[in-house]
């Protein structure tokens, strides 16, 4: 990743895997709520925010979704460990390696975080 690159990662634990979460929560930390993207997968969602940050700062940021349930390292990543705790709601947005929202993605906020990172460099 270049020093003038942003790179936002949103961890995921899907709703319709959560009975099969490995940390035995039941689903506990998946409530779905009734919002104007509740019938929008997260990672659908995760692809609109690459393409409206690439429009705001084209090439200076890189954007990855993780299905923690899914992903071979899901199981190593302290990120599954908060979401199986309900310690904090899913997703969880980290950018630049630390964790910034959690419980919804909202790409206005997210696009002024990236923006003010990106300022001072």
């Amino acid at each position: 990743m270049a020093p003038d690159t942003v790179q936002v990662v949103i961890y995921d634990a899907p709703a319709h895997k959560a009975s099969s979460c490995a940390c035995g929560c039941g689903g506990h930390h998946h409530d779905e709520e009734g919002g104007p993207l509740a019938g929008v997968s997260l990672e659908m969602q995760a692809q609109a925010l690459a393409l409206t940050l690439d429009a705001a700062f084209p090439g200076r940021v890189q954007v990855e979704y993780i299905n923690v349930l899914q992903d071979p390292r899901g199981p190593g990543l302290p990120q599954t460990a908060l979401l199986c705790s309900l310690a904090y709601p899913a997703p969880l947005v980290y950018i630049n390696g630390e964790g910034r929202f959690a419980g919804a993605l909202e790409p206005e906020r997210i696009r002024e975080e990236v923006g003010k990172i990106l300022e001072r460099h």
